[in-house]
């Protein structure tokens, strides 16, 4: 590694001049110690304090001029272990380092752990006094991030059968690659046609909407909430070599299985009917991902229904009476059409299997059934907690610890989400815990630090090795869904006992890009699939989440009909020392996304 005592010389000795400037550009700046803190370029990335993965892609360096008369920059990287500054010059607005630079101080190790410090200074064609940016001193880690994330992307809200999909990339990559389109799926499912058709309740359809997805514990399939009234389905993103072909439905899922993840929305709960959702974000666990044990954990039931008609009449809709809960799913469920019936997404057999029956659990008192008529799937008792039950998050089993944590909210969920949106300050929402116990529950209990009563905590998701908790926060009586004020917490699980949450610095914008945190909606956080332990004990995590704070992001108007700008991914550091304090670190944006669509839901696999 490289000292200031020792340094390297990893930067270039000569200025970097882009073609399209003057060749003595660098005349134009004068004195670098001249030049004026204020009316500088407001420097957007990297941001100040963040950590990058030694093998992430390669640094980007964004900026926007603080004025039109800005338009030569010089762009200066500073590590006190390096000989030299790296300096460009350009007139465009953006910069990124290239590649053999990047693999020499990261992969290579030579600037681990060193400050690197990056500044940007403007000026016009006619030169004059130059205007220096903030500074953002970034650190590489001695740590890699592993894995690839399938992110939902949606170029619109409204419904049709293009506009949502799902894209993908691996670690490092510098570009992304569509991993799921709607017609790729070949299961279907008992849920709308294509508008303006009409649902009925034993036909199946092909999917047109892919919406909530999660990977399962392999990588090789996602399940993801199709369109109205919310069915299931699963399909492969395995690329590699004899995979079966993306869209592929599992070859362990069975018509049973298949069929109540669309249950039959006649019936499905005796009154109130229950007409807007039926099965909501889903979760797995490694621990329960085998042959003879493959379970899929899903909400189900909504405290709050809104039907199209009241959709398009501005109308919030109203309470069902239903306590929402969380449910098992059988994944190779073997009961009627006959034991060993080969899946076939077509036949007409899925559509004649026996359709669940529930006993609605629409009583305060939280009773509801544990089992059912149609077999294959249950309630996962809860006692203790009488509240709806969404977005929940199953851990991995690290250690025997093998708990459901999700949203408990005295009365918002909706399709399958958490929302309120209409309740006003009556509305609340905690992380609870709940033993899985073979499907059968049991006590469910808060967790200290994600179950504050003037704040709603939702969103739960478990650290790879079930540690830590991230979880969304937001103020009591807030409405949960596509909620601006929404902010990314992490907690310690300590087998139940909880701890401080740690707000993630992540949570916050540049501030001279004008926007601040409440107010970007910071959601959805999701982790990275494993953890690194460095020499001095720190153990590192990293954490993805979607914020709509892009300074160059699109606008897509919103379900609320509001201009909103696009939501995109960002990733953040967080590390654990020997005594179990959290640091967390400023984020990274995914450059190699698509600013021009909303980017959500990173699923790490």
């Amino acid at each position: 590694m490289c000292t200031a005592n020792r340094p390297c010389n990893d930067f270039p000795a000569a200025p970097l001049i882009d073609p399209t400037v003057p060749p003595d550009v660098a005349s134009l700046f004068g004195d670098a110690g001249a030049s004026t803190t204020s009316g500088g370029p407001c420097l957007a990335e990297p941001t100040d304090g963040a950590l990058f993965p030694k093998n992430w892609q390669r640094p980007r360096i964004l900026w926007l001029p603080a004025s039109n008369s800005q338009t030569l920059f010089e762009v200066r990287i500073h590590a006190d272990a390096e000989t030299n500054d790296y300096v460009i010059y350009t007139a465009k607005t953006t910069w990124t380092m290239d590649a053999a630079t990047w693999m020499a101080i990261a992969s290579g190790g030579n600037l681990i752990g060193a400050p690197i410090t990056v500044t940007v200074r403007a000026t016009s064609t006619q030169g004059g006094a130059s205007a220096v940016s903030n500074a953002a001193t970034f650190t590489i880690a001695p740590a890699l991030a592993t894995g690839e994330i399938v992110y939902w992307s949606t170029s619109s809200f409204a419904v049709t059968s293009t506009n949502t999909a799902l894209t993908g990339f691996r670690v490092g990559d510098e570009g992304t690659t569509p991993a799921l389109t709607p017609n790729q799926v070949q299961q279907p499912v008992r849920a709308q046609p294509l508008p303006p058709g009409n649902l009925s309740p034993a036909t199946f359809n092909q999917v047109f909407c892919i919406g909530c997805h999660t990977a399962t514990p392999d990588g090789k399939f996602v399940s993801f909430t199709s369109q109205w009234p919310w069915a299931v389905a699963l399909a492969s993103i395995d690329t590699t070599a004899g995979a079966p072909a993306v869209g592929s439905p599992p070859m362990w899922l069975t018509p049973g299985a298949a069929s109540n993840l669309s249950p039959n929305i006649n019936g499905y709960y005796a009154p109130p009917t229950v007409d807007q959702v039926m099965v909501g974000i889903q979760t797995f666990s490694p621990a329960h991902y085998q042959t003879g044990d493959r379970k899929l954990v899903a909400s189900l039931g909504a405290a709050w229904d809104q039907t199209e008609a009241q959709i398009l009449a501005g109308s919030a809709g109203s309470p069902t009476g239903v306590v929402s809960q969380l449910a098992w799913f059988d994944l190779e469920y073997t009961g009627t059409p006959p034991v060993g019936t080969p899946y076939n997404p077509w036949s007409s057999g899925m559509a004649t299997s026996p359709l669940p029956v529930a006993t609605p659990c629409n009583s305060l008192d939280g009773t509801c059934a544990t089992s059912t008529g149609g077999g294959g799937w249950g309630m996962i008792a809860r006692t203790g907690d009488n509240n709806s039950a969404g977005g929940p998050n199953w851990s991995h089993n690290v250690n025997g610890t093998d708990v459901i944590a999700y949203g408990s909210t005295n009365l918002g969920t909706k399709r399958g989400l958490m929302d309120c949106e209409t309740s006003g300050s009556s509305c609340t929402s905690d992380v609870y815990v709940v033993p899985y116990n073979g499907g059968m529950g049991g006590t469910a209990t808060p967790l200290p630090g994600a179950s504050k009563s003037d704040q709603s905590e939702y969103y739960p998701a478990w650290s790879p090795d079930d540690q830590l908790i991230a979880f969304n926060r937001v103020g009591a009586g807030q409405s949960m869904y596509n909620q601006p004020l929404a902010e990314v917490f992490v907690v310690s699980y300590n087998g139940g006992s909880g701890g401080t949450a740690k707000r993630l610095v992540a949570n916050d914008p540049v501030s001279c890009t004008g926007l601040a945190s409440p107010g970007v909606q910071n959601t959805l956080p999701k982790w990275a699939p494993d953890v690194q332990t460095d020499a001095n004990g720190n153990t590192y995590y990293w954490i993805a989440f979607s914020s709509n704070r892009s300074p160059i992001a699109g606008m897509t108007l919103s379900e609320d009909n509001v201009m909103q700008r696009n939501a995109q991914l960002y990733m953040s550091g967080v590390v654990v020392d020997t005594d179990g304090n959290i640091t967390t670190y400023a984020p990274i944006y995914f450059w190699s996304q698509d600013s021009s669509v909303n980017n959500l839901i990173p699923e790490w696999r």
